[in-house]
């Protein structure tokens, strides 16, 4: 183990954090100490964890929801985690194993006893202590002293060689109870100038925590003025930081490594940039007027399993364990194209629902904010059994966000990965129960513009739920919608009319559902590259390989539907989703003849 790996105690009972924060020091470790969700996911975005202890009643959560967070995140999920149960608490013990957790330890246990039993997970390695009687100190423990946190001298010297930007993290809160997570742009002695999705006046007084690599300071400032520089970025603020010893170490710290990459970048000045793109996991939303195709990695890979966690998921996270209106974030689920999921739970009517939040990058800008807004009032409009009812929509805090049906079961994605390919029956049966949706939704000049698989769910129950309509489009419906907006749509599923920027009708959607019904049935999408450009180019010119000749059980009949669904020209496809049911329905009474 190396010697800088660090054992994270998170407690909300100060007295148990204490006494076990001592016992593990004077033991040789190196501790760190949180009583909530948001302070212990700070220390791990910037410190090395080797081992996770804690209880389950935490200050904004519970530890169960707190470990259901990090088995979704690729780069915490292997770090081991124990459970700490009070003694009349060991019955409930065992459900720590079934969400992950490595061990649990009973308390109050005597102390030799704890030891023996940390030193079985996490061994002291090379140049950490062994004398069980050292006193806490600097080199072993992290001392806090008035809202700071410092590490020793040789991880700072450390820290600052190898990563001296990407190493800040810093948060903001109106309050100092809800945090969002915000991007250092630039510093002066007077403030600084961030990335945020926090709205405010000027004027508006703000806390700001920064957290270094080696540090933590709790801040308070105002805001000086408000830049919207790029109508898909998060806004752009500077923030006057009042004159504290807190903030002139702070800046000290700040101007040195803002040296080290830039000398010249020393004034607060507004954030300069031109990327064209919005990429929520693998939906795209891209102006005509950007040449540059965005980024393949982050579109075409599993969903959600990015490199390295957006300021997106860490605004996610921060929201665990809150409140918005009668609603609490109860755990994350997932990210969509306009705004992230959590199951919520709603404290009034005593029910489990589904909260959609705004998107942290969306959210300070008023086209995205009614985009969103608008997505929840078409789908009110929806009263479908098979698209998810919503129940609310509310604004706290400047965070937006719906309370709507929780759907529990898997998506179309999550059973194509399960099975490779669907039953032929069962297939049959998803497909027209999403053509019978569609059509609904067509009839009501609704165009969905995001068909893909990750947005068919199927309950436990066996019930389909077509869902997400982030960027769905409400047509007069007497004309083809001129589609203004750009590139809308999944890489891998979008039609060529929406490629090209042609005008647009419930036939932009058949071609994705045809697309999404092939790789359903294929186990693989009907188009694949080495980037997003290369799918968008065979989207345009080539046709897939039939899908007879991929998975044989296919009959002609079903092939030929798929295929007419994916004609490059919207003329040559159904022009209708009661055509395609027509087509569909023989086959699941046997009958194979393609009309």
């Amino acid at each position: 183990m190396h010697h800088n790996t660090y054992i994270l105690l998170i407690n909300r009972d100060k007295r148990v954090l204490e006494t076990t924060h001592s016992t593990l020091c004077k033991a040789g470790y190196l501790v760190l100490k949180a009583t909530d969700t948001d302070d212990a996911l700070c220390l791990l975005n910037a410190i090395r964890i080797g081992l996770i202890i804690c209880d389950n009643a935490l200050r904004d959560s519970t530890g169960r929801e707190f470990l259901t967070i990090l088995k979704k995140d690729p780069l915490l999920l292997s770090i081991p985690f124990i459970f700490f149960v009070p003694v009349n608490d060991r019955e409930r013990a065992s459900e720590a194993f079934a969400i992950g957790a490595s061990d649990f330890i009973v308390h109050p246990l005597d102390d030799k006893i704890l030891i023996e039993r940390i030193r079985e997970i996490m061994p002291l390695g090379p140049g950490m202590h062994h004398d069980t009687t050292i006193q806490a100190g600097e080199d072993t423990a992290l001392p806090e002293t008035s809202g700071k946190v410092i590490l020793e001298r040789d991880d700072r010297r450390e820290s600052e060689r190898k990563c001296p930007l990407a190493s800040v993290h810093i948060e903001i809160s109106r309050d100092g109870v809800l945090w969002m997570p915000g991007q250092l742009q630039n510093i002066n002695r007077q403030g600084i100038f961030a990335e945020t999705s926090l709205l405010g006046k000027p004027g508006s007084v703000l806390h700001i925590k920064i957290l270094l690599s080696d540090e933590i300071r709790i801040l308070k400032g105002s805001i000086k003025h408000i830049t919207f520089s790029n109508p898909q970025h998060p806004t752009g603020i500077g923030i006057e930081i009042e004159e504290t010893q807190d903030w002139r170490d702070a800046h000290e710290m700040l101007a040195a490594l803002m040296r080290t990459e830039d000398p010249e970048a020393m004034d607060i000045k507004d954030l300069q940039t031109d990327l064209g793109t919005h990429d929520s996991i693998n939906t795209i939303i891209l102006p005509y007027h950007k040449q540059k195709m965005p980024d393949p990695s982050p579109l075409l890979n599993d969903v959600g399993m990015m490199s390295e966690e957006t300021l997106d998921v860490r605004f996610y996270h921060s929201l665990v364990g809150k409140q918005l209106g009668n609603y609490k974030a109860v755990s994350f689920i997932g990210a969509g194209t306009m705004g992230g999921v959590f199951k919520g739970w709603d404290v009034a009517l005593e029910r489990t629902v589904a909260l959609k939040v705004i998107s942290y990058k969306l959210s300070s800008h008023e086209t995205f904010r009614n985009m969103f807004i608008k997505e929840a009032r078409t789908i009110s409009q929806l009263n479908h059994p098979n698209i998810a009812h919503i129940y609310y929509i509310g604004n706290m805090n400047e965070i937006i966000f719906f309370a709507m049906e929780f759907i529990h079961g898997k998506t179309l994605a999550d059973l194509i990965k399960e099975y490779h390919n669907l039953d032929i029956s069962r297939g049959l049966q998803y497909f027209i129960t999403v053509c019978l949706t569609l059509d609904f939704v067509s009839k009501k000049n609704i165009i969905h513009r995001d068909v893909k698989p990750e947005n068919i769910m199927i309950t436990d129950k066996g019930m389909l739920k077509v869902v997400d309509f982030g960027v769905a489009k409400i047509t007069d419906g007497r004309t083809r919608e001129i589609n203004s907006d750009g590139i809308v749509g999944s890489p891998l599923y979008i039609s060529p009319d929406c490629i090209k920027g042609h005008s647009v009708d419930c036939r932009s959607d058949i071609y994705s559902l045809g697309a999404t019904f092939y790789h359903a049935f294929s186990g693989s999408p009907p188009f694949e590259g080495k980037d997003t450009e290369d799918v968008l180019r065979k989207h345009l010119h080539e046709n897939p390989v039939p899908l007879q000749q991929i998975n044989p059980h296919i009959s002609h009949g079903l092939s030929m539907i798929i295929r007419k669904m994916m004609d490059k020209e919207p003329e040559n496809r159904y022009q209708n989703y009661q055509s395609i049911i027509d087509d569909l329905e023989p086959l699941m009474a046997g009958n194979t003849k393609f009309h």
